[in-house]
């Protein structure tokens, strides 16, 4: 299988994914009280469930909102979701513990304890710092299940409630109108009279135009659990309830128009971007990457790699342009995964795990150890679902230096500057560059990225994963690169 097509499978995959793995982790979300507790509760009314149908369409359309939800008695969330980005930012507060910082992704959350914040009082805290403060960000898997009810796993629930609060086209009204999906009552929110209606927590999916479509599904529990929304007549959405496993009780108050720019810690793509075309001169120094790459000749490089199951592997090496090749050694804290050694050339990767001595390694060893290894062609290094991330970011950027340039009149056709930032103190533009395969895919939302110093050389390369995580890889340039391991023999 060629490269191009590896990535073309590898990019519908992750597309794939992040629009299903909110719904597939809703799976186990509890009920609300039954319809009957509502005397006025009946059937809805075709253009109710065309409102209702429409709801996560127009959260997407709308782009984010402010969030303030309660878990339980005593768990108090405030933040912000951005529906467009994926992206969900909350501080989590307890009265008498410290509270904790969280950011998640459909299927990815990372999490932090926020320093010096044991004495807050819950219900005065407040959204997190728009920025959010470096330090111990853990990546883990969204919970999937009870998991014992802990707090960790009623955030991750509440998370993937809001994630599963927008879709990019309508439900299914035939099917809402159907199914169990009942208007309750009128409300008001905020001063507006709003209607309540208990829904899915999934949308139902779109009837299959195919000669033997599957039977719609009629209950709310084959849709992920029910949900209590709060619509207003605009179709705005105001407020949602539901029951979380352990029948915890959760109620969400959306703040409609609060479209506050935050920032995502580095696994979920880091500050905020506005793509627009290239410049003129941008468009030079794009075209000019490779010649510039090679001509710095390489560097240390480290790599962080997100995981669908919430494991996070690091790696250390360098990185040859001149020979194209790399040399990393790849580090976890998970026992399920073994710390490896990888040399990778344009041709295949080796790899082997690492001898009893490398506890106190920091780099992999000139001189690589004999036997063990294992030899595979890039071709073979692939599944069902295309090219494996680290392979996808290990061969970009080894094919990021060579002879030759691009056209900056072609480049400047496709490429899309996405922001400024500065990686180590060196002022970098935020670049994408869309394969053939994302040619429909949204601004910004191409899998790589490309931060370039203004000397027009590589300095981080990202990739969209299968987690929906974003994985790295920084270059520190350094003309002086080791003599890098051959592929073994053996």
């Amino acid at each position: 299988m060629t490269s191009s097509k590896r990535r073309a499978i590898a990019l519908a995959s992750v597309i794939g994914l992040l629009g299903s793995v909110a719904a597939g982790l809703l799976g186990g979300l509890g009920s609300c009280a039954p319809a009957g507790d509502d005397p006025g509760a009946r059937p809805l009314s075709a253009a109710e469930a065309e409102r209702l149908a429409g709801m996560r369409m127009r959260n997407h359309t709308d782009g984010a909102a402010g969030v303030t939800a309660t878990i339980g008695a005593e768990l108090r969330a405030d933040g912000w979701v951005d529906w467009r980005r994926r992206l969900a930012y909350l501080r989590i507060t307890r009265p008498g513990t410290a509270s904790a910082l969280v950011q998640g992704v459909p299927g990815l959350v990372a999490t932090m304890t926020e320093p010096g914040s044991a004495s807050q009082d819950a219900a005065t805290a407040g959204p997190p710092p728009t920025d959010p403060p470096a330090g111990d960000w853990r990546v883990r898997a969204a919970a999937r299940d009870d998991a014992g009810n802990s707090a960790a796993t009623s955030v991750d629930a509440l998370l993937h409630l809001l994630f599963g609060a927008s879709a990019t086209r309508p439900d299914a009204a035939d099917t809402l109108r159907g199914s169990d999906s009942r208007w309750l009552r009128s409300d008001t929110s905020g001063g507006d009279v709003v209607d309540v209606f208990l829904g899915p927590a999934v949308p139902p999916a779109v009837p299959s135009p195919s000669a033997s479509p599957a039977p719609a599904p009629r209950t709310l529990a084959e849709m992920g659990g029910a949900v209590r929304y709060w619509l207003g007549r605009d179709g705005d959405l105001r407020r949602m309830a539901a029951t979380l496993p352990g029948e915890l009780p959760v109620e969400i108050e959306l703040r409609r128009g609060e479209k506050t720019a935050f920032g995502a810690v580095p696994a979920f793509g880091g500050a905020p971007i506005a793509p627009r075309e290239v410049t003129t001169d941008e468009a030079k120094l794009l075209a000019g990457l490779r010649q510039s790459d090679l001509r710095a000749g390489g560097g240390r490089i480290s790599v962080t790699l997100p995981s669908p199951d919430g494991v996070v592997r690091r790696g250390e090496g360098w990185l040859d342009w001149e020979r194209t090749r790399a040399y990393l050694l790849l580090r976890t804290t998970a026992e399920q995964v073994p710390d490896e050694l990888l040399i990778a050339t344009s041709a295949a990767v080796a790899t082997r795990p690492v001898p009893a001595e490398a506890a106190g390694w920091q780099l992999p060893p000139l001189q690589e150890p004999r036997g063990g290894w294992t030899s595979t062609p890039w071709a073979q290094r692939s599944d069902e679902l295309g090219g494996f991330d680290l392979d996808l970011l290990l061969t970009e950027a080894m094919a990021l230096g060579g002879p030759g340039r691009g056209k900056p009149s072609l480049v400047r056709k496709s490429a899309r500057h996405l922001r400024d930032d500065s990686i180590n103190g060196v002022p970098v533009g935020v670049f994408e560059i869309p394969k053939t395969a994302e040619a429909e895919v949204a601004p910004g939302y191409a899998r790589m990225r490309y931060w370039i110093g203004t000397d027009g050389v590589l300095r981080r390369l990202e990739l969209l994963t299968r987690a929906s995580g974003y994985a790295q890889l920084d270059l520190t340039p350094d003309e002086n690169v080791p003599t890098l391991p051959r592929l073994p023999k053996d």
